[in-house]
């Protein structure tokens, strides 16, 4: 429920409330809390209402039954939701596109730590901004990731001497970060010959993160 909610901006009003009483109904009413510290989050959010294509509603409705046409209308609601996980993934190719089967013991990149299904974000982002030495190219991204303050220090000319022969980069995960995103980068460090150094406030994984969630927040 959570991805999906990520990758669609949020799920639609009578789809949360569905899978929200399924969810408690099948494991108990404490999970409120869950459901409570997981909208805080924003992990699992509803989409604003009103944001739906009433014109087309009011068009199909004179179309069809009352009943077809509160089904066809979800669907263009949901198609006419912008997500940002879409436009993002195109744009950084996070999914990328595997013509026959994907040999992980011979990795194409970073998206073996996914079977080749996936890169995962953050490691994407710091690849480009390697490629670059800046986020200049990286404006759309930017908006996209809600980014409201960036800031990346230029090279001296001694800084690039010395970058050259040894390439040390310095990752700061605050929040936590996945055996999965260390592995991506490391792959890439052997690829593009940098040595990554990681530095997190946690090792995190979904298990640990929903029984986060689970706890009461002061």
């Amino acid at each position: 429920m959570c991805l999906l909610s990520i990758t669609e901006n949020g799920l639609i009003p009578k789809d949360y409330r569905s899978l929200k009483t399924q969810y408690l109904q099948s494991y108990g009413p404490e999970h409120l809390l869950t459901f409570s510290n997981l909208r805080r989050a924003g992990l699992l959010t509803e989409q604003a209402p009103g944001d739906t294509l009433t014109a087309v509603e009011s068009k199909v409705s004179k179309l069809v039954t009352d009943k077809a046409a509160g089904k066809i209308t979800d669907a263009f609601s949901s198609l006419a939701k912008r997500s940002n996980f879409r436009a993002i993934s195109k744009k950084l190719n996070l999914i990328p596109r595997v013509d026959g089967e994907y040999d992980l013991k011979v990795p194409r990149d970073m998206a073996y730590v996914f079977s080749g299904a996936y890169v995962p974000l953050s490691c994407r982002v710091i690849e480009q901004v390697l490629e670059r030495r800046s986020w200049q190219g990286l404006d759309e991204v930017v908006r996209l990731l809600n980014c409201s303050e960036l800031a990346f220090a230029g090279l001296t000319k001694e800084d690039k001497a010395s970058s050259e022969s040894l390439r040390l980069i310095l990752v700061v995960f605050l929040g936590g970060c996945t055996f999965s995103e260390i592995s991506a980068l490391r792959f890439l460090g052997r690829e593009k010959g940098y040595r990554f150094i990681f530095l997190t406030t946690a090792i995190t994984n979904s298990a640990r993160l929903m029984e986060a969630m689970s706890e009461v927040k002061a």
